[in-house]
């Protein structure tokens, strides 16, 4: 890693921030205040849509989009498209490489920026707004009461901009784009670790934390287990404009989700027709679309048994680990580890894989590089930075659902814990634990970043596998496992919404 690789790295990533935030965050913000504060019809149908894409991994907005727009996206086929656009390929000029990397970010950032918004605009005080409305009306109240009391909630929001680019390189490394992340990824693959790989990583990871700190303190997220989401105030009445803002959220929403979805259906059926004497032409097929589908569930069967795999033991390990804290916590002191466990979402994918690789790639204790070659232990370990705080915000859920009266009987009717467990907590939440470990094994299904680096030899799984496949253009099977992804991701919000509407 040289000092002008580093410069470029920084300049990248800032610019990377930048980008990602600024479509995101305005995008975001409006679908949040309109979901859950205006008459917009079918507002509910709306958030469902827009909360769908939360789960879906990064690549796949990638390669969703680039189906449709990219080198070989099928409207370039048409002869739509006279450039490239999102191709996760070089395009002309590095610039361009930045804008598009950006904007994948951003769109995928879209769906967490409108959740993170929305959850501050039902925390804002109903009294409050009330008295700001009967003031100043409607757009009184949201300028000096509901945005001001979300300050800390945008705030969040953008934390989350700041870190999906700064310790994500899955994007980057397709769009080849050097950010700090990718720096780091690259100097770990090709081998060439030194001191400036390592302290890149670590810097990356301490600014990180600081920011989280600071922000989610004021955010009160450490209180999670006391938050009681309510429907907060009254519906606005848009009056005139109720139109114009209804098209514009329902075109939005929809060219978010349904323009990469249209792509890859229509990719996958996307086939060449050549006929003697004229230009080659392109054509949808129902019968190609059934032949990718059936490809995509045949050709794949290694990376799918290893997927499942590794999913399973992840998720065991993630909700044994987060249940097992919880349970041994003192009561008072699960702000303080919730804020540490969830501050592992703060260390970059690279940097995991480093950590690990140091500590498990050792020829000295022999077992420790046995599990590093010849067993899924290192992935295990590295999913669980992303993982491990994702359980822990279930198991802070799932439990307050049982209420604090409930626990406090058990503890005067002598139960232990297991007691406790066994006999009042999973016959009331067993089918919330179900969901979570659902949800959790769709996560890890996606998961890359933190894996690519220690997979041992023979493994495969399907993100890698897709991984690897997009850096050639979109072809049939892309857009197969493209679309597995994406009905793996709706279902893991649809778990998250089920199980977490208790609270």
């Amino acid at each position: 890693m040289s000092p002008a690789e580093f410069s470029t790295a920084v300049i990248n990533t800032l610019g990377l921030i930048a980008l990602c935030a600024g479509v995101a965050m305005p995008v975001g913000s409006t679908l949040a205040i309109l979901c859950f504060r205006t008459d917009v019809p079918g507002r509910k149908w709306l958030w469902m849509l827009v909360c769908s894409q939360i789960a879906i991994p990064l690549y796949v907005f990638a390669g969703g989009w680039s189906a449709g727009f990219g080198m070989q996206g099928w409207l370039r086929g048409m002869g739509w498209l006279p450039t490239d656009w999102l191709s996760p390929v070089r395009l002309d000029s590095p610039w361009q490489n930045l804008m598009a990397a950006g904007l994948v970010h951003a769109l995928a950032c879209i769906p967490w920026v409108a959740l993170i918004v929305g959850l501050g605009i039902v925390l804002v005080p109903r009294s409050e707004e009330e008295v700001a409305r009967t003031d100043g009306g409607n757009w009184f109240a949201l300028r000096h009461v509901v945005l001001p009391r979300s300050g800390p909630w945008m705030m969040l929001a953008v934390l989350w901009c700041v870190t999906s680019v700064m310790t994500e390189m899955v994007v980057t490394n397709l769009y080849q784009v050097t950010s700090l992340a990718e720096l780091v990824y690259l100097d770990a693959s090709r081998g060439w670790i030194s001191y400036r790989t390592w302290w890149t990583g670590i810097g990356v990871a301490a600014i990180l934390w600081c920011i989280v700190l600071i922000v989610l303190r004021g955010a009160g997220l450490g209180r999670l287990g006391q938050w009681r989401i309510r429907a907060s105030g009254e519906v606005w009445r848009l009056g005139r404009g109720r139109w114009m803002w209804t098209v514009g959220a329902w075109g939005g929403t929809l060219a978010l989700v349904g323009l990469p979805l249209v792509s890859l259906v229509v990719k996958a059926g996307w086939q060449p027709v050549v006929v003697d004497g004229q230009p080659v032409r392109y054509g949808w097929s129902l019968v190609r679309l059934l032949t990718t589908l059936r490809e995509t569930l045949v050709l794949f069967t290694p990376e799918y048994y290893w997927s499942a795999l590794l999913a399973v033991t992840s998720t065991a390990v993630a909700v044994g680990s987060a249940v097992t804290l919880y349970a041994l916590c003192p009561p008072r002191m699960r702000q303080w580890l919730g804020l540490a466990i969830l501050m592992l979402l703060a260390v970059p994918g690279p940097l995991v894989g480093l950590l690990i690789t140091t500590g498990l790639n050792r020829s000295s204790p022999a077992i420790l590089g046995w599990l590093y070659d010849s067993t899924l232990a290192a992935p295990v370990l590295a999913q669980q930075f992303r993982l491990l705080p994702i359980g822990w915000i279930f198991v802070v859920a799932i439990t307050s659902v049982v209420g604090r009266a409930v626990f406090e009987q058990a503890r005067v009717d002598g139960l232990t814990r297991w007691e406790l467990a066994t006999r009042v907590v999973w016959p009331m939440t067993w089918r919330q634990w179900l969901g979570a470990a659902v949800c959790l094994m769709i996560f890890s299904v996606g998961e890359l970043s933190c894996t690519i680096l220690v997979l041992p030899p023979g493994v495969t799984t399907v993100s890698m596998r897709l991984f690897e496949m997009l850096h050639f253009g979109m072809r049939h099977q892309d857009s197969g496992l493209c679309g597995v992804l994406v009905v793996l991701g709706w279902m893991a919000a649809a778990v998250v919404g089920k199980t977490l509407s208790g609270r």
